[in-house]
């Protein structure tokens, strides 16, 4: 799940060293941390020439954790999730532990139903597009993308808040339930 929030200072608390440069206010901003404490106050250290965002870069530390060894596949697939759920940002991987420095760029401008194109590219689908739909109500959004192709096994993945719901949850129940009723309803229409 999340941390409610509190991402980063966890991350801070559990590092030997944590860089932030934020991008925002049409300036560049820089903190340095060293196990938890600032090294320096946050500054401004120039222009944004249009960048927004924020740049995280830390060790985690050996005083804490006794195995500091990050699997480059495990953050990839995670981050990839996220470069697909939240549409339009950019999310860039760099493992720099060696010679060759390893990196990943992500950006997806199509969001979930591209998301879904990418989970089925080595599928023949049935239908030439996912079906998708988005809807907000009261503040709250939904986004849902389906595609059926000639596999005989389904492949659900569910997500609240970003985060994923291995279960599927009652979201993933009352969405079956809809989708039955919808699909029965139209086949005894049109019997």
């Amino acid at each position: 799940g999340g941390l409610h929030g509190v991402g980063v200072s966890v991350v801070n608390a559990l590092s030997s060293k944590l860089q932030l440069k934020v991008w925002r206010d049409d300036k560049e901003h820089f903190v340095e941390f060293a196990h938890g404490d600032a090294v320096a106050p946050l500054k401004v250290v120039g222009d944004a020439h249009g960048k927004r965002g924020t740049e995280v870069t830390f060790l985690a530390s050996t005083e804490t954790f006794k195995n500091v060894e990050y699997d480059f596949a495990t953050l990839e697939h995670r981050l990839r999730e996220l470069a697909f759920l939240n549409s339009g940002v950019n999310i860039i991987l760099s493992d720099m532990r060696h010679a060759v420095e390893k990196r990943e760029e992500m950006h997806y401008s199509g969001g979930v139903e591209e998301f879904v194109k990418y989970l089925d590219r080595n599928k023949k689908a049935i239908v030439p597009a996912p079906i998708m739909v988005r809807s907000e109500m009261n503040g709250l959004g939904v986004e849902a993308a389906l595609w059926w192709n000639d596999s005989y096994h389904e492949n659900v993945l569910c997500f609240t808040n970003n985060i994923p719901q291995r279960d599927g949850g009652t979201h993933l129940a009352g969405f079956r339930g809809a989708l039955t009723r919808q699909v029965n309803g139209y086949a005894e229409a049109n019997a």
